[in-house]
């Protein structure tokens, strides 16, 4: 039986409920092309309304949220300075990321005070306005503006032309998703956006949804709002309604334009566009007309700064996009044209026009279109037609850009952040400008269980499930795709862990999250609430086919329970009791039930711990209590929205605080958790971020916002989760990623830094890494000393260095940091200090050692790592044992000064015995001083990496990555030129051993490193080349090269006359030698008896532009043919002259005689070659038709004669 309230189809009275919730907007219709896509948004958007709506209003007063900010910021005005450090109520918090991956953006906007137009703005829908002032970097360094605007919606932006340090900002997104965050009103900043203000004409309601500001060249300022269009002459000081409601128009404005050519403005709304010279009121003209339909629920434009007379629009028709209609003569006539669909002809919105639609064209060719919709469309007639395009660019589009000084580049702006598209030769280079543009807007999170782990799990909105594994602010891995939601790591296995999307599709992982393969499907609501019962590797869920799912993980079992004498239930959380053993709390149409033996049975009892009204969020017990209970519920309008019960749900208390001014505003509460250390505390995460209490007492609860320069700012946080081990707290925002907190932690001094590093070359401290810190005392053991929480320091000399970090006054660690020097090149036996056979100059190599077996120095006796190469000392991965599982450990060599240009190699001797595949090891470089690494030769080659993991999950170095494996009995060279790193000055190198958690591995030894220079010309060299017939009717040529410098590959061509080649193969080279020639082979196929060859030898390097080519001597290659003969003579007939062809390369004199029938001398010459297999012969012009006879004489041998012919 189906007990889950689900919409199937959206009836009249909800459409009708949702068009007021919406803000009088067109709520689509579900298309049978856009099903999908389409069920999803509808499914997310009643999800969120449900949860939040006020149940006496029967819908969700988001304004209220103003008044919920204002008091929150009015609260920590109050309260700064005055909160303790380490409290409970002065949490700090660390932002964690990702910084890779972007969330909904509706503005793009190039700044007017860079002439370079590298520096761009972004505004996240949620996330508040970021910068970046290189938008071409790799890493484009976007900076946060202000965490004042966190918790806004950036709707516009737009920039004064007569003077670029004045900007305004629009706030609201007015586009009917009821996770639109509503706005304060305009901003307005008179430094370039360093600092805002809110303009006080615009904090009515008119302006708490913007869609689009321009200013004019006369600073008149413009914005399009959900109540209209309205103009500041004055900047900003008071605002005029030139457009809407009583002036001719409906108040939903869209788009904005401002045509410099013209003078014109242009102003579109929900079904027409507008034109006026002035902006006056009651002067705008209607241009829109037959057949743009005049039904249109949403009208997007675009206006051709080339030629303002070419307009496009787009609209919302029948619930999807409509088709597209221009006009050329500025309104006078339109045409419709091309609809822009799917690659299966549907329309490309899938049935969510109101919430994605954009249209764009180029400001210098106006047949030139964009327009985006879920995937992007571009046209380049006109809109005639239209293709797809921007592949790679994520889906749901809001905002397209042309850069108008060079209109090349458009930007894009969708729900998973900003791209940047280059148009060149043809085709466009996409690229992700989303580094460090935190918005990422999550619903759930998870924690590893093992103390001080950063592995997190999490589930976004549109942008799937990701996996963080990094301190600090790190990049994320995405697991599963869809919408992002409830996530769980075994806290006993962690190897087990799950994660969903949008009605229940989860993904599991029994490799600790390496790799996620279908679970089972269970028909839930668009988010699907459970929870995860660490002892007995079960999940609970929601579903529609009853009451709930019980999955049992391990045993792929998936059964449907029933709760007897339970009715319709809408399940809205599940938790699980770590307390007492298969019993489970549901929340469901605001009661909250108990669930005891929930592992076992195909139905089971219940029973009531308590009613409350509204949408339960989430449940909290004490850990060692299970009577102590935490409630949060998610409505506006609730009078306690958070209830505490002591003696298991047979009494509750509000602990909102209802009797203390000011204190927690009416807004949704998310989710709670008691303190682990002390239950009569505890946190919850809101609308409007993490607030905390110091205890709970009722309606005396004093709720504690968080502090603005405490980390975590004022934006909607869905989940907290608490991490047993060490009591860390993971929160996840809906608008800027995962913060942690170590607020609960149990103080311990931890720090970290590089363990081996370089002379003269700055390295960083971390002490961050302590939990509960509050003080911090460095010492660097050379006489430095800080009080910083990091720091950087540089050691100017050689030696160990003890580390100490004090944390609290008492709380202390130590550890040791080794300096290397800085050596020149080569690096050789022979050379001065050289250090590389490991014999002395210990002062030049060191190891950091991280789990599993060290390297040591020494020489070993165990099997193929036994001996070295030379002398007594090598350095042994396990000297006298083998390689455990889990090795980490790395052996560091000096810097080397590589700055002058030159072919270098770097090579070493080893033998090993690897369990193949599995463990391995690998070398990599540096050009920091050792501050970041790279790997050394990326793929497998000839003398280096023999493995490259194509699949193998359990593997010690990740799939797609190459390194040595496998087993080598004797002592084997490896080498590798490093000519590419030239010009680096310092470059340090390290070898890296890992091995995974299973097999068996005895280790490996390296000895004699070297690092070789070649001292002559920097140019290849071919030494040899030569080819022989080797059977009947195969040819093989050799050649070798030495040195090889930049050399990338040769190309074999082949003639059958000595004069005419063509390319037969191409060969990739070496790319660089300076000791040991390379040689090369090719074999072919090779029928008739005489052959001629050349080689075509290229060098380039693209980093410093390095190019050469040569060809190489033509060699020739017979069959049994003794001597030098003419092999041919063509033309012939010939008109004034003859190429001669000969069976060898003549080097000498050559001369030659032309005679007539007769026997009479016609003309003779001679000519000198050099290695020549064929010459040219002149003849007279003037000769008449007829037969001739050709003697050639090569130096002092019999002549030879050729039998020509002449025609007229």
């Amino acid at each position: 039986m189906n007990k889950k309230y689900i919409l199937t189809l959206l009836p009249l009275s909800l459409i009708a409920l949702l068009a007021v919730w919406f803000v009088n907007r067109e709520v689509p219709e579900i298309s049978e092309e856009g099903e999908n896509k389409e069920q999803t948004i509808i499914e997310r958007f009643e999800w969120e309304f449900e949860r939040t709506k006020d149940l006496s209003l029967g819908y969700p007063p988001v304004e209220r949220m103003l008044d919920a900010l204002d008091l929150a910021r009015r609260r920590q005005a109050e309260l700064a300075g005055q909160l303790s450090r380490g409290v409970i109520t002065n949490p700090k918090w660390r932002e964690r990321g990702p910084n890779n991956i972007g969330g909904r953006t509706r503005v793009i906007h190039i700044d007017l005070n860079d002439p370079t137009r590298k520096t761009v703005w972004a505004g996240g829908v949620a996330g508040g306005l970021w910068k970046t002032t290189d938008i071409d970097a790799e890493d484009p360094q976007w900076q946060k503006i202000n965490d004042y605007l966190d918790n806004m919606a950036i709707a516009a932006l737009a920039q004064d032309p007569n003077n670029p340090q004045i900007m305004y900002m629009g706030t609201g997104e007015g586009y009917g998703n009821f996770e639109a965050v509503a706005g304060l009103g305009l901003f307005k900043s008179v430094d370039g956006g360093s600092t805002w203000q809110i303009l006080p004409a615009t904090l009515t309601g008119g302006f708490r949804y913007s869609r689009e500001m321009i200013v004019t060249p006369e600073g008149h300022v413009y914005a399009a709002t959900n109540t209209g269009l309205y103009r500041s002459k004055d900047q900003g000081v008071s605002f005029q309604k030139v457009l809407g409601s009583g002036l001719g128009a409906n108040d939903e404005m869209y788009d904005l334009v401002h045509t410099p050519a013209n003078g014109m403005l242009y102003a579109s709304n929900v079904n027409h566009i507008f034109r006026s010279q002035s902006g006056d009121p009651n002067t705008w003209e209607k241009i829109t007309k037959s057949p743009v339909p005049t039904s249109l629920g949403r009208l997007e434009m675009a206006v051709c700064q080339q030629d303002p007379d070419v307009i496009y629009c787009i609209g919302a028709e029948n619930g999807g996009a409509s088709s597209t209609y221009v006009t050329t003569d500025g309104g006078q006539n339109w045409a419709k044209r091309a609809r822009p669909e799917n690659g299966n002809g549907t329309e490309f919105t899938n049935g969510q026009v109101w919430y994605d639609l954009d249209i764009a064209v180029d400001p210098s060719d106006c047949n030139h279109v964009i327009t985006g919709g879920v995937p992007i469309r571009r046209s380049q007639d006109g809109a005639f037609t239209w293709a797809s395009f921007g592949q790679g660019i994520h889906v749901d589009q809001h905002i397209h850009l042309f850069d108008e000084v060079n209109p090349d580049v458009i930007y894009f702006g969708n729900d998973g952040g900003v791209y940047k598209v280059t148009l060149e030769n043809g085709g466009a280079t996409v690229l992700n400008r989303n580094q460090g543009y935190n918005v990422t807007q999550y619903y759930a999170c998870a924690m590893h269980p093992d103390t001080f782990s950063s592995y997190f799990l999490g589930g976004t909105q549109d942008n799937g499930s990701h996996q963080l594994n990094e301190w600090n602010l790190t990049s994320a891995r995405n697991v599963w795709g869809g919408d992002g939601f409830m996530c769980h790591i075994d806290q006993n296995e962690p190897l087990i862990q799950l994660v969903s999307s949008q009605f229940g599709n989860w993904g599991v992982s029994f490799n600790g999250g390496l790799s996620f393969e279908e679970g089972y499907p269970v028909n839930g609501g668009f988010f699907n609430p459970s929870d995860y019962d660490d002892e007995s590797n079960i999940l609970y869920t929601e579903t529609g086919d009853g009451d709930f799912y019980r999955w049992k993980v391990e045993e792929s079992s998936l059964e449907l329970v029933d709760i007897t004498n339970m009715g319709a239930m809408n399940i809205s959380h599940i938790r699980v009791d770590e307390n007492t053993p298969n019993r489970i709390y549901i929340g469901t149409g605001g009661s909250l039930i108990r669930v005891d033996n929930a592992h076992t049975g195909a139905t089971v009892t219940s029973q009531s711990v308590g009613t409350f009204g509204g949408s339960i969020s989430s449940v909290d017990i004490e850990r060692g209590n299970p009577l102590h209970l935490l409630v949060t519920i998610s409505n506006y309008g609730v009078a306690n929205s958070i209830r505490e019960s002591i003696d298991g749900g047979v009494s509750w208390i509000g602990v909102e605080g209802a009797a203390v001014p000011d204190n927690l505003p009416d807004m949704p509460v998310y989710w709670g958790v008691f303190n682990p250390n002390d239950a009569s505390q505890a946190m919850i995460a809101t609308e409007a971020g993490v607030w905390t209490t110091e205890l709970l007492d009722g309606a005396q609860t004093v709720w504690i916002p968080p502090m603005p320069d405490r980390g975590i700012p004022l934006v909607r946080t869905d989940m907290l989760q608490v991490r047993p081990s060490d009591k860390m707290v993971l929160a996840s925002t809906h608008a800027r990623g995962m913060f942690t907190t170590d607020v609960f932690s149990d103080p311990i001094a931890r720090m970290d830094f590089n363990k081996v590093h370089y002379l003269n070359s700055p390295m960083t401290f971390l002490g961050d890494l302590s939990l509960g810190a509050d003080t911090f005392a460095w010492d660097l053991g050379d006489g430095t000393t800080s009080t910083q929480e990091n720091l950087q320091h540089t050691f100017t000399a050689l030696g160990t260095y003890p580390i100490s970090l004090t944390v609290n006054g008492s709380l202390n660690t130590t550890g040791a940091v080794k300096i290397l020097p800085e050596r020149p090149v080569p690096y050789t036996a022979g050379q001065p200090e050289y250090g590389g056979d490991f014999e002395g100059f210990t002062e030049q190599y060191g190891v950091y050692h991280i789990s599993g077996t060290p390297f040591e120095r020494g020489k070993s006796t165990l099997p193929f790592k036994d001996g070295t190469k030379s002398g007594e000392n090598a350095f042994v991965v396990g000297l006298n044992q083998g390689m455990k599982h889990n090795t980490h450990t790395m052996l560091y060599l000096p810097e080397y000064d590589l700055s002058q240009p030159g072919i270098f190699e770097f090579g070493f001797w080893a033998k090993h015995d690897l369990e193949n595949g599995r463990d391995g090891f690998r070398v990599e470089y540096s050009t920091d001083g050792g501050n970041s690494w790279s790997v050394l030769g990326a793929d497998v080659k000839k003398n280096w990496y023999n493995t490259t993991n194509t699949g193998l999950q359990s593997a010690a170095f990740p799939e797609g990555q190459s390194y040595f494996s496998k087993r080598e009995s004797d002592f084997t060279r490896y080498f590798l030129n490093i000519s590419d790193l030239a010009g680096q000055g310092s470059v340090a190198f390290r070898f890296v051993v890992k091995s995974n958690e299973t097999g068996n591995s005895g280790g490996l030894v390296i000895d004699d490193v070297t690092i070789t220079s070649y001292q002559g010309e920097l140019a290849t060299e071919l030494i040899e080349w030569a080819g022989a017939f080797t059977a009947s009717t195969e040819i093989t040529l050799t050649w070798k090269t030495l040195p090889e410098y930049f050399c990338r590959r040769f190309e074999l061509e082949r003639s059958e006359n000595g004069k005419d080649f063509s390319l037969i193969h191409s060969k990739f080279a070496t790319g660089g030698s300076t000791e040991v020639p390379q040689e090369y082979t090719y074999s072919l196929l090779s029928q008739k008896n005489l052959y001629f060859f050349r080689l075509k030898v290229i060098n380039e390097n693209e980093d410093p532009a390095y190019s050469y080519e040569f060809y190489s001597p033509i060699i020739t290659v017979r069959r049994n043919l003794e001597g030098t003969e003419v092999f041919q003579a063509f033309p012939n007939p010939f008109t004034d002259y003859v190429d001669v062809a000969f069976t060898d390369v003549v080097t000498g004199l050559v001369k030659y005689d032309l005679f007539d029938v007769a026997g009479r001398l016609l003309a003779s010459n001679s000519v000198l070659l050099e290695s020549a297999p064929w010459f040219r012969a002149d003849l007279p012009p003037y000769l008449a038709a007829g037969v001739y006879f050709l003697r050639i004489r090569i130096g002092e041998e019999e002549p030879l004669t050729v039998k020509l012919l002449k025609v007229k």
